[in-house]
C-alpha cells in the first residue's frame, strides 16, 4: 500500500510516501514562509522522487498536533482535501508519536519536544525497542523544569531528544545518558508519520477523512484571549 504522509505541525514541512516499510518518495522544506505555500510542491517533488501519481496514493497520514495551530489546520485541511474525493483511508498521527518512529531500531527512551513557549515543552516519552514503540506518557504541555526532573527517574536507558526544542533543552539538561538526535533526525518529518500509519491501517486503526482533527493541547491564543475577556465580562 503506498502511504503519502504529510508533516507541517511546526517551521519544516515535509511529504513521505512509504510502501512495505519502504520509503519511496521523500520532500523536506525549512523555508520559513506559510506552509500554505510550501506544502503542496513538496508532496509534488515527494511523489515525483518515488515516480508515482496521486492516483498510486491509497491512504493518506498527517501529523495533527500538538505544534502550530496554523500548520496543523493547513496540513489537516490538505489531507482532507486530497483524500476525499477518493475515499482514501486517513491516519492522523501525534506530532510526537510520528517523532518516535524516526528512531524505529534503536534501543532508547525518545524524547521529543517541541517548543510551547512560557518555558513549556509539548512533550511525550516512548520507549523504542527494535521495531516495538512502547508510550511511556500521554502528549502534554509540561515545564521544561518539571521534564528534567522527570528525566532523573529514567537510569537504565540512554534517553534521544528530538523536535525543535530540543537544542534548547539539552542545554540546561545535565544528564549524563542524555543526547541529542543527529542532525537528521533532530526534526520531526512526515517520514515517522508514515511509518506508524502503515502499522495502523494494519491494524484497522484508520479513519474517514472528514474525522480528522486537530490534537491541541493548549487552545489557541485567539480562544485563550476571548474567554479570558468573557471571563472579565462575568464577573464585572
Amino acid at each position: 500500500m503506498n502511504i503519502l504522509a504529510i508533516e507541517c505541525s511546526t517551521s519544516p514541512v515535509s511529504a513521505a510516501i512509504v510502501s512495505g516499510s519502504k520509503i519511496i518518495g521523500f520532500s523536506y522544506s525549512d523555508v520559513k514562509i506559510t506552509h500554505s505555500q510550501t506544502l503542496f510542491p513538496v508532496i509534488r517533488n515527494a511523489l515525483t522522487a518515488g515516480r508515482l501519481d496521486f492516483s498510486d496514493i491509497e491512504a493518506i497520514a498527517v501529523a495533527i498536533g500538538p505544534g502550530s495551530f496554523t500548520g496543523l489546520r493547513i496540513g489537516i485541511a490538505s489531507a482532507k482535501g486530497l483524500a476525499e474525493p477518493r475515499k482514501l483511508k486517513c491516519v492522523g498521527v501525534s506530532t510526537l508519536l510520528a517523532a518516535a518512529y524516526m528512531f524505529l531500531g534503536e534501543n532508547a527512551v525518545i524524547c521529543p519536544v517541541i517548543d510551547a513557549r512560557c518555558s513549556q515543552v509539548y512533550n511525550a516519552l516512548f520507549e523504542v525497542n527494535g521495531n516495538t514503540v512502547t508510550r511511556i506518557c500521554d502528549d502534554r504541555a509540561i515545564l521544561i523544569d518539571d521534564l528534567l526532573s522527570e528525566l532523573k527517574t529514567i537510569h537504565d536507558k540512554r534517553i534521544i531528544l528530538c523536535c525543535d526544542a530540543a537544542q534548547s533543552v539539552f542545554k540546561v539538561c545535565k544528564q549524563d545518558n542524555v543526547s541529542l538526535a543527529p542532525p537528521l533526525l533532530q526534526l520531526q518529518n512526515a517520514v515517522g508519520a508514515a511509518l506508524y500509519a502503515e502499522e495502523a491501517i494494519k491494524e484497522n486503526g484508520f479513519c474517514d477523512p472528514k474525522e480528522l482533527a486537530p490534537l491541541y493541547i493548549k487552545l489557541p491564543q485567539a480562544e485563550r484571549e476571548l474567554r479570558a475577556k468573557q471571563r472579565k465580562e462575568v464577573e464585572k
